[in-house]
């Protein structure tokens, strides 16, 4: 079934991905983009959608993760949507047992193919406590 409204239709694409971070599958991670999408991580090189499975699995061999977003805005513009949330992540390094929680900005940038939303670029920061 097709989401009615863009908000839900990218609360349901950022429920998709998370899944797919969630269940340490990163092969169905480069789906979710458009095919020139672009990851652009805080503190990391920006990284084509094409080559997140491999990034991906070095990441999972290493660590647990779980990733959950709240969608606040949504804003469409034509064939884009900007979409901002807020993610809470929690990570366990696998060799150490060390476990971290953050909260972290997100923002998104959405493109329309094929009447469904993809990532075209998706960044994020942390949120330091203070």
């Amino acid at each position: 079934m097709q989401p009615h409204s863009p908000t839900q239709a990218a609360e349901q694409l950022l429920i998709q991905y998370a899944e797919a971070l969630n269940a340490a599958n990163p092969a169905l991670l480069p789906a979710l983009y458009t095919t020139d999408g672009v990851f652009m991580p805080d503190g990391v090189t920006s990284l084509p959608a094409g080559t997140l499975p491999g990034k991906g699995e070095n990441f999972f061999a290493k660590t647990r993760f779980h990733i959950s977003y709240a969608v606040e805005d949504v804003t469409v513009g034509g064939e884009y949507a900007f979409v901002q949330a807020t993610a809470r992540t929690a990570t366990t390094d696998l060799a150490t047992g060390q476990q971290v929680a953050r909260t972290s900005r997100e923002f998104f940038v959405l493109r329309q193919e094929s009447q469904d939303w993809k990532i075209y670029r998706y960044l994020f920061n942390s949120v330091r406590e203070r």
